[in-house]
């Protein structure tokens, strides 16, 4: 099979690869009205078309000297960039700017304000934000909000919004993060942000792939107490993963998709995840997996699914609205909650590890403590405290204090010491097991 081209035109590891969610857009508003920062023609982190890969390195010289594991500081309503960006009060006025200046594990500090940039990393650095309702990255449709090709990129306490695709225009992978490394690996941490509005769609071959991110095979991408709402693509509504992809402490929510495969995730690579909810994805009245397909994304590529104490309940497909796991995949779970999925709540051969409860009889559950037919009594998806929405299990759940009575693990055998809130689990007051899915009941 011809492999198909790097936008560098290298091969590549992987393939050629919309509404948003009301409350998310009120939580954005609250930090309105923000300073807008005009795109200036020197900000080297504007997207390209055509420069991904290998040639990374060649588009970027990075003018830092004697700086190195530095900070620079960045500020869109009082910075400028003639300054030298090495304090708060000499702040640059881009982003783009301050990633011309960095080099190699340097950290860059960003205050609030609302950045249309689109952004290219040149090498592995920190991106922080002042907060996810503060600090907004706005693609505006033009292309990816950030495109790696490098090891070792962490971004935090931001939103990421509008990515318009690796191509540009809403055309081709990762409306928000494109994360592919050629030849060398690519890795990416987003922690406490907001990934929304992506938008992608098919244009050149294999295209359309991952609303919010597309993460290339070989590459790594890890995302902790983050919310991902209200992106749109081909496939994968909001995340296409073809290499490793672990989720913690996050909500995926009102993602969808136009070619009926998985409203939130489509995955041919491996997926792990810990103490997360998927609600209000969609893909379609005819798709497949609501929340999460797992395998038969590209080239018939099988995947390797591990969810551990999460929730996945109001998906919509035409089978598997929670999840579809296709012939010759892998889908574990343990101490989860599939409940309430139009479509049926799981689609194909899973296994248990025991301790998960499903609505329906879809799932077949088989496990030690396995729950089938069983209403979980669940809250609809809101703040219930923490940095993301979930949902509560209301009083007199059969979920409370019927997870496994040797306590609540992820795939390794590690205690989950808190739910997706960071409250304690178990609760405090409890003499049995912890409680099932994302949420710990405190006080029962």
């Amino acid at each position: 099979m011809r492999q198909p081209q790097s936008r560098a035109g290298s091969p590549k590891r992987g393939p050629a690869p919309g509404q948003l969610a009301a409350a998310i857009m009120a939580a954005i508003a609250v930090a309105l009205p923000l300073p807008a920062i005009s795109q200036q023609s020197d900000v080297p982190g504007t997207f390209k078309p055509g420069k991904v890969g290998r040639s990374l390195d060649r588009t970027f010289a990075s003018e830092a000297s004697g700086n190195r594991y530095g900070k620079w500081y960045v500020d869109g309503a009082h910075g400028s960039n003639h300054n030298d960006c090495k304090s708060p009060q000499h702040a640059c006025r881009t982003i783009g700017h301050a990633i011309r200046l960095s080099a190699q594990g340097d950290s860059i500090i960003v205050a609030a304000a609302i950045y249309p940039e689109t952004l290219t990393m040149p090498h592995g650095l920190n991106l922080i934000g002042a907060g996810a309702a503060t600090t907004i990255i706005d693609g505006e449709g033009i292309g990816s909000v950030i495109l790696n090709g490098h090891h070792g990129v962490t971004v935090s306490n931001v939103t990421m919004r509008n990515g318009g695709g690796d191509y540009g225009g809403g055309v081709g992978d990762g409306g928000n993060i494109y994360n592919c490394g050629y030849p060398h690996n690519a890795s990416i941490t987003i922690s406490d942000s907001v990934i929304v509005g992506g938008r992608v769609r098919r244009g050149h071959g294999n295209d359309g792939y991952g609303g919010a991110i597309y993460n290339c095979a070989d590459s790594t991408v890890t995302i902790i107490n983050t919310t991902i709402s209200g992106n749109r693509a081909e496939v994968g509504g909001a995340i296409c993963n073809g290499g490793k992809l672990t989720i913690r402490n996050s909500t995926f929510s009102d993602n969808n998709v136009r070619q009926d495969k998985a409203g939130a995730i489509a995955n041919y690579g491996l997926v792990v995840i810990d103490n997360s909810t998927f609600s209000r994805n969609n893909s379609r009245s005819i798709g497949r997996g609501g929340a999460i397909q797992n395998g038969g994304i590209l080239y018939h590529a099988a995947g390797t699914l591990i969810i551990s104490n999460s929730t996945f309940s109001g998906n919509e497909a035409g089978g598997g609205g929670g999840i579809f796991n296709v012939k010759g995949s892998r889908t574990v779970l343990q101490n989860s909650i599939v409940a309430n999925n139009l479509g049926g709540n799981c689609s194909g051969s899973l296994t248990s590890r025991g301790y998960n409860l499903s609505s329906d009889a879809s799932c077949t559950f088989n496990g030690t403590g396995d729950l089938n037919d069983t209403d979980p009594d669940l809250g609809h998806l809101q703040n219930n405290g923490g940095p993301t929405r979930t949902m509560a299990l209301l009083q007199g759940s059969p979920a409370i204090d019927s997870g496994n009575p040797g306590g609540c693990t992820d795939n390794r055998g590690h205690l989950l010491e808190t739910d997706q809130r960071g409250k304690p689990r178990p609760d405090k007051e409890d003499s049995g097991g912890c409680d099932r899915g994302a949420y710990e009941r405190q006080g029962d």
